[in-house]
C-alpha cells in the first residue's frame, strides 16, 4: 500500500570526526552539519604501517575469538595478525573490500584487514599492509545488521532505532590509510527494535517496522523519512537478501517478503502456517536466495532439518528436506559458484545444490557437531570467496579451505587445514575476487 503523507522518521546530517587506532579520542555527532575541513582537525600521531604494492590480489580472512581477532592470509595461510578487544565480536562487510566492521554490542568500528585492490585506468594496483582494528568508531546502542548497497552503507542501531548511514568510498583516504573522518547521515525510526535497513536507489531505503514487543513488517522510506510504500504483513521481520535484478528480501515468521520494482510481494508456505526464514544467503548474480526454514514456534532452539529457496522470479518458496537427524545453523548458509547453494551440516558435511535446488554433492569437512543453546557460543561457520570456501572447526581449532572448483560436477576438496591459536568464533573476509562477493545474513536466530 503507498502512503506518501506522514514522515515517520528523521534524518540528521552530520560529520563523524575520528583517528587510527592510538590517536585522539572521536568527537560526538551532534544534530547539526559538521564540514569536512572542520572535522579533519584532528591528526593521526600513530606511527602508521608501511603499504606493499603486491603482484596479485590476495584473500584475507578475519575470525572472532573470545579476546579478540585473528587474521589469516589467503595466500599463505598463515595467521599474519592477532587482534586484542574484550567482548563478544561480530564481523560485518564494510562495504570497501578492504575492511570489516567489528561490532561490540556498543560501537561499530573498522578493521582495516591489509590487502585491497585499486584501479588504475585499464589496470589494477594490489595493495598489502599490517592489519589492525582502527578508531574510526561508531557509537551504537545495539548493534545489529550492517547493510551495503548502491555505494551506501546502513548500521542499525537496535537499542534506539537509529541508522547510521556511510560511504564506503570514503574508508579509505587519499594516502591510502583508513580516513580520520567520514560524514554519516543518521535516520531514526519510531521505535527502537532488533531491525534492519537496506540502502536502495534514488536514496531510499528498505527498513523493518516494529517495537520492541514485536516486529510487523517493512515499509520503503525516503531520506527525508516519508514513506513510499510498505507492507505490515510480515510478523517476526528478521533477515535479509540482496539477488539479482534490484530485488530485496526479508525472513518472516510465516514466509519471506519479496521487495522488487517498487512492491512488496508475501511468499508462504499454506502447510506451514508457522515457517521462518529468518536467515537469508543472496547474491547479486542469482535470482534465488537460499533461506533457512523452521516449524516448531514453541521451540527454544529448533534444529532444523530442511531449508528454503525463495525464488525471487516466480514468487515462490520452495523447502528441501536433509536426511534425518541432520541440521545446521545460521552460521551455516552460504552462496557459491554459478548460483550454488551451500549448507554446513551438523553431520560434518559440507553440502550443496545447484541454483535450481538440484543436489549436487558434499564434501566431508570435520567430525559430527551438536549446534550449542547458547547462540553466541563457537559453531562451525563458513565464509566463501568466488570458487573457495573457508570453514571454521572450534572443536579442533582449525580453519578448513575447500575448493569448490568442480561443484559443479558434485565434487569439492579440502586442500588446506590451518591450525589456529585460538578457538574461532564469527568469521567474515576480503574477497579477491570482488566482483563474486555476496550479501549474506549473519545475524543469530536468537
Amino acid at each position: 500500500m503507498q502512503n506518501t503523507s506522514r514522515p515517520l522518521f528523521t534524518l540528521i546530517g552530520a560529520t563523524l570526526a575520528l583517528t587510527l587506532a592510538g590517536c585522539g579520542a572521536a568527537s560526538t555527532p551532534s544534530a547539526t552539519s559538521t564540514s569536512s575541513s572542520e572535522a579533519a582537525s584532528a591528526t593521526a600521531t600513530a606511527e602508521r604501517a608501511a603499504i606493499t604494492e603486491a603482484s596479485t590480489p590476495s584473500a584475507r580472512i578475519a575470525l572472532t575469538y573470545d579476546g579478540g581477532i585473528m587474521i589469516v592470509d589467503g595466500k599463505t595461510f598463515e595467521v599474519i595478525e592477532t587482534i586484542k578487544k574484550e567482548g563478544f565480536l561480530r564481523l560485518q562487510p564494510a562495504g570497501d573490500n578492504r575492511h570489516l566492521v567489528v561490532a561490540d554490542g556498543s560501537s561499530y568500528t573498522m578493521l582495516d584487514v591489509g590487502a585491497w585492490t585499486q584501479a588504475h585506468g585499464d589496470h589494477d594496483h594490489y595493495y598489502t599492509t599490517t592489519p589492525a582494528l582502527t578508531s574510526l568508531s561508531f557509537a551504537a546502542d545495539g548493534t545489529g545488521h550492517v547493510i551495503t548497497d548502491y555505494g551506501r552503507s546502513a548500521m542499525f542501531a537496535d537499542n534506539t532505532g537509529t541508522i547510521e548511514i556511510y560511504s564506503p568510498a570514503d574508508l579509505t583516504g587519499a594516502d591510502q590509510y583508513t580516513a580520520t573522518s567520514i560524514s554519516t547521515e543518521t535516520i531514526t525510526l519510531p521505535d527502537a527494535h532488533h531491525g534492519l535497513a537496506i540502502p536502495l536507489e534514488n536514496n531510499q531505503y528498505l527498513v523493518s517496522v516494529g517495537t520492541e514487543d514485536a516486529r510487523t513488517g517493512a515499509a520503503v522510506i525516503n531520506a527525508d523519512g516519508s514513506v513510499v510504500t510498505e507492507n505490515l504483513d510480515c510478523p517476526g521481520i528478521h533477515g535479509e537478501a540482496i539477488a539479482a535484478n534490484d530485488t530485496f528480501t526479508v525472513g518472516c515468521q510465516d514466509g519471506a517478503l519479496i521487495y522488487a520494482d517498487g512492491t512488496f510481494t508475501k511468499v508462504t508456505n499454506p502447510e506451514d502456517p508457522y515457517s521462518r526464514s529468518g536467515n537469508q544467503a543472496g547474491s547479486a548474480d542469482s535470482a534465488i536466495v537460499l533461506a533457512d526454514y523452521k516449524t516448531d514456534k514453541e521451540a527454544e532452539l529448533e534444529r532444523p532439518e530442511q531449508f528454503a529457496l525463495i525464488n525471487t522470479i516466480t514468487k515462490e518458496r520452495t523447502k528441501i528436506a536433509l536426511p534425518d537427524g541432520v541440521s545446521y545453523t545460521f552460521r551455516s548458509l552460504a552462496r557459491g559458484p554459478e548460483g550454488s547453494h551451500l549448507l554446513l551440516t551438523t553431520d560434518g558435511k559440507l553440502r550443496f545444490w545447484a541454483e535450481d535446488g538440484t543436489e549436487l554433492g558434499s564434501v566431508d569437512i570435520m567430525d559430527s557437531w551438536t549446534e550449542s543453546e547458547v547462540w553466541q557460543n563457537p559453531r562451525p561457520a563458513i565464509w566463501v570467496d568466488g570458487e573457495t570456501a573457508y570453514v571454521t572447526d572450534p572443536a579442533t581449532k582449525k580453519l578448513h579451505v575447500v575448493s569448490l572448483a568442480k561443484i559443479a560436477d558434485g565434487t569439492a576438496e579440502v586442500f588446506a587445514s590451518i591450525d589456529l591459536p585460538e578457538v574461532p568464533n564469527e568469521i567474515n573476509g576480503i574477497s579477491r575476487t570482488a566482483e563474486l562477493v555476496t550479501t549474506t545474513e549473519v545475524d543469530s536466530d536468537h
